[in-house]
């Protein structure tokens, strides 16, 4: 497998995202985690890479004006279903002064719920893929028997034609209950190729004392690679038996922190993808979630991403 030919699938919810500017006006975008991060792999991967999405979205006019920007951005929608009785989510962000932000969500009856419906859908989709991304909101937000099905479709770790990344991203409110939410995230871990969790999220629903808590918990269940990000703190890593740390840089002045560690997310696959050591990819990575948390909303131009990742592998 050559660069050019990679073939990433990002599996989720895009939801409609309402974020409220300086002079208080409302802009409306589109955004979600497994989207967030299927943007910024197709901003950073070459042009002949390939980044799609699966996912499932309404009939109406902004389901229609969600495809568009994904077709803009590049991103492939040849997995993306139509649902003729449902819509879009929907979501609010609010800041504070740090850049620390609040939701408000509209999902109950988005049309993503419905996007493991299918088994031949699921196993047609991972077949094309090199890379399939997802995350525990995936999970969250299917009906149980649907992430028994998709996790079924993922198979085995080191038995399957292409490699799983898995971000945690723990969400309580998603989930049936905090006991579902410990078991479904640890049976993803295990089997995923590429973890990338964060630690408060982890500490919350397994207790983990701090990041290398969490990067032994998991290094366990016998995943080979492992990225625990830590807020400001160092980020951890480990993979191939080799374990480090990189500290963070300071942001200079930040305004909005949704998406940044989806951006994390995406920028350390692209770098890992390219064949980078993890240490530089997570400092590429970290590049890449500054750059992010500077600007307002979950999306930021696709040219401000490969400013920040070029400048990444230098002095690490």
């Amino acid at each position: 497998m050559t660069e050019g030919s990679l073939r990433v699938l990002c599996v989720g919810e895009c939801m409609v995202e309402f974020f409220r500017r300086d002079d208080g006006s409302w802009s409306q975008g589109f955004a979600g985690d497994s989207l967030n991060v299927a943007w910024a792999l197709r901003a950073l991967l070459p042009s002949s890479a390939r980044v799609s999405y699966l996912t499932r979205v309404g009939m109406d006019a902004l389901s229609d004006a969600m495809l568009c920007m994904f077709k803009e951005a590049g991103i492939a929608t040849d997995h993306v279903a139509r649902d003729p009785r449902r819509t879009v989510g929907l979501y609010t962000i609010q800041t504070d002064p740090s850049g620390e932000r609040s939701f408000s969500y509209w999902r109950s009856d988005s049309a993503a719920r419905g996007l493991a419906r299918d088994e031949s859908t699921l196993r047609q989709a991972f077949a094309q893929a090199d890379l399939v991304y997802l995350s525990g909101i995936t999970l969250a937000i299917l009906p149980p028997e649907d992430r028994a099905r998709l996790m079924a479709c993922l198979g085995q770790r080191g038995a399957r034609g292409f490699k799983v990344a898995f971000d945690p991203n723990i969400r309580p409110r998603l989930w049936e209950s905090p006991a579902t939410a410990a078991r479904d995230v640890t049976a993803a871990a295990e089997l995923s190729d590429i973890l990338l969790p964060t630690h408060d999220d982890e500490a919350m629903a397994f207790g983990d004392v701090d990041a290398a808590a969490t990067l032994a918990r998991y290094a366990a269940l016998g995943v080979p690679e492992i990225v625990v990000k830590d807020g400001t703190r160092p980020t951890l890593f480990l993979a191939g038996g080799r374990s480090g740390e990189v500290p963070v840089l300071p942001v200079a002045r930040p305004v909005d922190t949704t998406g940044a560690g989806d951006s994390f997310n995406g920028a350390y696959l692209a770098a890992r993808l390219a064949g980078l050591p993890q240490d530089i990819s997570v400092r590429q990575a970290q590049r890449v979630s500054a750059c992010v948390v500077g600007h307002r909303g979950a999306l930021v131009a696709a040219n401000l991403l490969r400013a920040a990742q070029s400048g990444g592998a230098e002095g690490v």
